[in-house]
């Protein structure tokens, strides 16, 4: 059943999206490791995720991600 198999990744590709747009990207990448979705080409997502990205935005991301929880928590 492709049509099935397609869906389903298209719809775990899509999740994963999302996610990364709302965990700090530390927690996100741990989140991908921890499913071990085991299929499909990891290094070739990730690039597709981040092609806009350099190590310097990801890390500013983080500060400002903590930052915000910080003040949402106080």
């Amino acid at each position: 059943m492709a049509t099935r198999r397609t869906n389903e990744k298209k719809l775990i590709q899509e999740g994963l999206l999302i996610l990364k747009d709302h965990l700090e990207p530390l927690k996100f990448f741990q989140f991908v490791a921890a499913c071990n979705l085991g299929e499909g080409d990891y290094l070739e997502f990730r690039d597709k995720l981040f092609e806009h990205e350099t190590h310097e935005r990801l890390y500013q991301k983080i500060l400002e991600f903590r930052k915000a929880k910080e003040i949402m928590n106080n």
